[in-house]
């Protein structure tokens, strides 16, 4: 029986109507405010569920994570009876990506319920380089001139001392998971074994200057089922081309409520 008590990472309770809950993870810097619009865009039975780190918007009092694992360990405990009771998805945008992933990879680890489909959007498979900003390599101008660079952050802002002093502080941290993505539990993937039961969709920005193309494909070292889509934008596509990048994600999503064991629908 499902129950109604919300989860602190959660603003709110699931939807007990919903055939499927979205689990969305926020990218370096942001907070669950990313997904405001997209219960608008995808099928009404998706319940789009964003997951707020602490450290920031309406959990701002609270201590911020600085390692992938603690991070990991801690969304586990917290998130762990949601995804149990119900059919569930997630989606992770950059820096959730790789959290997205590493939540799942440890639940199937510890045999819990899998997810329906798994969908990564502009964070570079594990294995690859990343082109991520090191933490403590910037001042705070040059960060936030990275930050504008790529699209991450509005030119107002780079003569706002005050809100700089607010939001870099919560983006080092966050790149520092970035950086500690291996003590996630991540599998191997040049272990031929340790491709996961799972259905993946990556999706790039085709003019993200973070992420290129071929290094969301291979995410596809991860899966055993996997396609790849690129489509229009930066590395914040899904708020820079908003239209090219739903036509896509939704249709995935009613593929799963209309059958939830069909593999994707080959590569984009």
């Amino acid at each position: 029986m499902t129950t109604t008590a919300a989860v602190s990472c959660l603003g709110r309770a699931p939807r007990e109507d919903a055939r499927l809950r979205l689990f969305c993870f926020h990218h370096a810097g942001g907070g669950a405010s990313f997904y405001n619009t997209w219960p608008a865009r995808l099928p009404s039975d998706v319940d789009v569920l964003p997951v707020q780190l602490p450290g920031r918007e309406a959990r701002y009092r609270e201590p911020r994570f600085q390692d992938a694992g603690e991070a990991v360990e801690a969304l586990g405990r917290e998130l762990g009876p949601r995804l149990d009771e119900e059919p569930w998805a997630a989606y992770g945008h950059s820096m959730g990506a790789m959290v997205a992933f590493a939540l799942t990879a440890a639940r199937l680890r510890e045999g819990g319920r899998p997810p329906e489909a798994l969908f990564l959007g502009a964070y570079a498979a594990p294995h690859v380089s990343s082109t991520l900003p090191s933490a403590d390599r910037y001042d705070d101008r040059e960060l936030a001139r990275l930050l504008v660079d790529f699209g991450g952050l509005s030119p107002q802002f780079l003569g706002r001392d005050d809100w700089l002093r607010v939001l870099l502080p919560i983006l080092r941290d966050d790149l520092r998971i970035c950086a500690t993505h291996r003590r996630a539990g991540l599998p191997d993937p040049d272990d031929g074994g340790a491709r996961l039961p799972l259905r993946v969709e990556a999706f790039a920005g085709a003019d993200d200057p973070l992420v290129a193309p071929d290094a969301m494909r291979a995410w596809g070292r991860y899966a055993h089922s996997f396609r790849m889509t690129t489509v229009p934008g930066g590395h914040f596509f899904p708020r820079q081309e908003p239209d090219p990048f739903f036509d896509r994600l939704s249709p995935s999503l009613a593929r799963l409520l209309a059958d939830p064991g069909a593999p994707p629908s080959g590569p984009g």
